[in-house]
């Protein structure tokens, strides 16, 4: 797609059908952050399909299927840079550590998100125009050496400064395996405990 030439569309055609694509930035962080819970296992994939549809698509919307999650995909992956389908989330940035910074990087353009409906390839093109001196590319250009293993001491340094949980960007999938394992353990532990007549804990 042509950003000189063609604007974002207003519709996409499922199963010959029709159907209005709702714009508005926020809606396309929820699709994003829905498919990742059920990449980590948060959710089931139905469910991130159905919670999709419903932030992409104005009444009516298209029907749960693989053609309708393409074309959400493609629509993401066209403003974002990212690969299609389900693969639309930036590279090295967290919509949930990052929420603040976002949203201070683009107030400092002059664009308040409370209070435009700012739609997602304007979302996206102010992401990308974002001053270097801002606190969010920083952060980025940090997690890119840190992931590179490029980090000079002075850079690790202010990355101590800032926290490591603000540069290591969180692992879903990990944390979900963690917490089942936390659970398995407890429940295993209960059930020893009750063969012995004590509470559980």
């Amino acid at each position: 797609m042509s950003r000189l030439t063609q604007k974002p569309p207003q519709n996409v055609e499922i199963q010959g059908v029709a159907y209005a694509i709702n714009g508005y930035y926020v809606n396309a962080l929820l699709t994003w952050d829905a498919f990742e819970a059920a990449h980590a296992g948060e959710i089931s994939e139905l469910a991130a399909a159905v919670t999709a549809i419903d932030n992409m698509f104005h009444e009516p919307r298209p029907p749960v299927c693989e053609e309708t999650l393409r074309a959400i995909g493609d629509y993401l992956q066209a403003y974002s840079g990212t690969g299609g389908g389900k693969d639309v989330r930036p590279p090295l940035l967290c919509l949930e550590q990052d929420s603040q910074m976002i949203y201070d990087g683009i107030l400092a353009a002059g664009v308040d998100l409370d209070a435009e409906r700012v739609s997602f390839p304007r979302f996206m093109s102010l992401l990308r125009e974002m001053p270097k001196d801002a606190q969010l590319c920083r952060v980025i250009y940090l997690r890119q050496q840190h992931r590179a293993g490029k980090l000079t001491k002075e850079e690790r340094a202010e990355c101590g400064r800032r926290g490591w949980d603000v540069i290591k960007l969180r692992n879903r999938r990990a944390e979900k395996d963690a917490a089942d394992n936390r659970e398995y353990f407890r429940e295993l532990q209960n059930k020893k405990r009750a063969e012995r007549g004590l509470p559980p804990i």
